[in-house]
C-alpha cells in the first residue's frame, strides 16, 4: 500500500491530471476484491503526459513493452499500438516490484473534462485520489463484459442504491 499512496501523491504534486479506474477504484468504493494492477486515465494532452512521465521516471516505473516511455507523449504511436496491436492500455511496472503494474489508458473511454468534473475524491492514507465516478466506471465495465466486470458491476449498482436511499 506504501507504493499505491507514493504513485498517487506524487501524482497530486506534480498536478497530474488523472483519475483511478478498473479494480482499484472498486477497492476505493469499499468493495473487497483482487486486482493485479492500477488502471490510470490521464488527459491525454502532451503537458500532462509529460508530467505524468517525469513521474513514472521518478518511481522508476518502466514500459513491459520495448519502448521508450517517453512514446506515450506521442498520439501517432498510441494510435498505431490501438490499431495495430489492439492495445488498450500503455502498462508499466516496477523495477524493483516487478508485480506493481500500472496500466495507462492510450484513448479516452469518455470525454475526460466531462468526467473530470464529475469525480469522486477518495482519501486514502492522508492522500485524495481522483476516481472515475461510479455510474462511468459501470458503463467501462458493460463494454469490457469480463466475469470479473460483471460481478464489479453487480456491487457497484448495489453501493449506488445503498447511496441513493440514504439522501
Amino acid at each position: 500500500m506504501k507504493v499505491l499512496k507514493k504513485l498517487f501523491s506524487s501524482l497530486n504534486r506534480d498536478k497530474v491530471k488523472y483519475m483511478v479506474a478498473g479494480g482499484v477504484a472498486v477497492n476505493l468504493y469499499g468493495i473487497e476484491r483482487a486486482t493485479a494492477d492500477i488502471d490510470i486515465i490521464l488527459m491525454l494532452d502532451d503537458r500532462n503526459l509529460s508530467q505524468f512521465v517525469k513521474v513514472a521516471k521518478k518511481l522508476a516505473l518502466k514500459p513491459k513493452m520495448p519502448v521508450k516511455i517517453e512514446d506515450l507523449i506521442d498520439p501517432d504511436k498510441r494510435k498505431r499500438w490501438a490499431k495495430d496491436k489492439n492495445m488498450k492500455v500503455f502498462c508499466l511496472y516496477d523495477v524493483k516490484n516487478p508485480f506493481f503494474l500500472v496500466d495507462i489508458f492510450i484513448e479516452m473511454p469518455f470525454n475526460f473534462d466531462e468526467v473530470y468534473r464529475q469525480r469522486k475524491r477518495i482519501k486514502f492514507e492522508g492522500t485524495t485520489i481522483p476516481v472515475v465516478p461510479m455510474h462511468e466506471l459501470v458503463n467501462m465495465k458493460k463494454k469490457s463484459g469480463r466475469p470479473q466486470d460483471r460481478a464489479d458491476i453487480f456491487y457497484l449498482k448495489k453501493i449506488m442504491k445503498e447511496w441513493k436511499d440514504e439522501k
